[in-house]
């Protein structure tokens, strides 16, 4: 085949082996007729492996079926092309019937490789289709740089709601959380309950043992707390040495047992300190769950007021509002 120039006559195969982007030509019998320099390079097959063959598929997948040339060929429609490419497609905005599509193919490379490639008709004088061609090209980096941006930002985000001492959520994640789970309990009418913690004579341990002993008290009674919690439980530090724990779907019975065990577990924790002595610290707790009608800020504070209870009954306690 041969393209007329104001020079003469080129021969297409000349034009798509030249060309630096990887270019597949098929027959409208699926048979491979151009399989150029570059597209060997990238595959790691030779063209005459190829080329006079309906084998194109095995460059790229471990078993035959068709690429995307072969698809324009059969006449593609979105419902077939989808069955191959699900999530992965688009028509083309520059070539009319063309698709193009994104996909990862594991065994390009020593980690597999990110390709971006666009299969488009080749027709005769009369519009019939005589063939396809299909151009790929390496898109491996810019889809790690985007990857990486994107788990840079979920990082952030992770980071802008959690506590850097405890690694537990922090208070503006666990305002976003309520407003949510009130709302949802309203919805459903399902249950809700919120346990608000303060560690008992916080003030004596850091003016005891120094300010770095009381973070140690603080990361102690935040990993008990982490390993009372069921999947469906949040934890949260509230600010300064008070922490408040988020339970959907449980009733006052079932938060009161977990604050028991919060409790219970928090006592018999012994810290190792300067000079020999043990850090020991207790947690007062109260109890709320939640009441139709109610906003955030009265839910905490019943559960805040029942807190204050349990320090008057003498500290290292629970009471349910």
């Amino acid at each position: 085949m041969y393209l007329t120039t104001n020079g003469g006559k080129i021969a297409l195969a000349q034009l798509i082996d030249g060309n630096p982007v990887a270019t597949i030509v098929i027959d409208a019998a699926h048979r491979v007729t151009h399989w150029n320099r570059a597209c060997a390079v990238m595959t790691g097959v030779p063209a005459e492996e190829i080329v006079g063959t309906r084998e194109q598929w095995r460059a790229f997948y471990p078993d035959p079926r068709p690429i995307m040339a072969d698809l324009i060929i059969d006449g593609a429609m979105d419902a077939v092309v989808d069955e191959f490419y699900h999530g992965k497609f688009r028509r083309s905005d520059l070539i009319e019937g063309a698709y193009e599509a994104e996909d990862f193919f594991p065994a390009f490379g020593d980690v597999g490789r990110w390709l971006f490639f666009t299969a488009a008709a080749i027709r005769n004088d009369a519009g019939e289709i005589v063939g396809a061609i299909e151009t790929l090209q390496d898109i491996t980096e810019r889809r790690r740089a985007e990857e990486a941006l994107r788990a840079s930002e979920e990082r952030y985000r992770e980071l802008s709601r959690t506590d850097a001492l405890t690694g537990l959520r922090n208070s503006r994640s666990l305002w976003e959380s309520l407003v949510q789970e009130i709302d949802r309990a309203e919805r459903y009418g399902r249950p809700l309950s919120l346990l608000v913690l303060d560690c008992d004579d916080f003030k004596v341990i850091n003016d005891r043992f120094g300010h770095l002993e009381g973070d140690r008290v603080l990361q102690a009674l935040a990993k008990v707390v982490a390993d009372c919690l069921r999947s469906s439980d949040t934890a949260y530090r509230y600010g300064g040495e008070e922490f408040i724990v988020l339970m959907p779907e449980n009733g006052s019975a079932a938060a009161m047992a977990l604050a028991e065990r919060l409790r219970s577990g928090f006592a018999a924790v012994r810290l190792p300190a300067a000079g020999g002595e043990t850090i020991s610290a207790t947690v007062s707790i109260g109890v709320a769950e939640w009441q139709r009608g109610e906003d955030e800020q009265t839910f905490i504070r019943r559960a805040d007021e029942a807190l204050y209870a349990a320090k008057r009954q003498g500290k290292n306690c629970v009471v349910q509002a």
